[in-house]
């Protein structure tokens, strides 16, 4: 008995990022893969390029490691991390890391 290839759907584990990856993350301009990042709270996330092109999805993370599954993926990164910087007069950033490469926001001012 064949089975048709329409009825395998790819199941995908449900979405999942903390608190502090929600929102839009801009890229530093110097070896990123994506221009922008955008998670949102139920776990969705846009990769966006300069070029307008948008690749959703969904992220999934734990305290360490980050998967970001769209078309192309899935995408993984062992490690990421996300530090606040202030820049002075009242200015605070943070600053997104998945694997290396930067991603900024400004998070008050």
């Amino acid at each position: 008995m064949e089975t048709d290839p329409e009825s395998q759907a790819t199941s995908l584990p449900k979405g999942f990022v903390p608190p502090q990856l929600v929102g839009e993350w801009d890229g530093d301009g110097a070896g990123i893969r994506f221009d922008k990042i955008r998670f949102s709270a139920d776990g969705g996330v846009a990769l966006i390029f300069n070029s307008g092109s948008v690749l959703e999805g969904i992220a999934v993370a734990d305290e360490t490691s980050l998967i970001l599954y769209a078309q192309g993926g899935p995408i993984h990164y062992r490690r990421w991390s996300v530090e606040a910087f202030e820049v002075g007069s009242g200015y605070t950033f943070e600053n997104f890391v998945p694997g290396g490469v930067s991603y900024v926001r400004q998070a008050s001012g």
